[in-house]
């Protein structure tokens, strides 16, 4: 996963200096799919975002 996966810095941000937990990176994948759901309603562009969350669902299965 790249370093600069929202969903990544939002489970380093949730975990402090402690290991991630696989929890944390599902609060990270849905505060994302809440962002995309945002733009999709105001017509924004999501190829990046969209990315990124698939991104981290493969990373959470593994």
């Amino acid at each position: 996963m790249r370093s600069d996966n929202f969903v990544l810095l939002t489970a380093k941000q949730l975990a402090g200096a402690k290991p991630i937990k696989k929890w944390m990176f599902k609060e990270g994948i849905a505060l994302l799919n809440s962002h995309i759901e945002q733009r999709k309603s105001l017509g924004l562009p999501l190829f990046a975002l969209e990315q990124e969350l698939a991104e981290a669902k493969r990373e959470l299965e593994n």
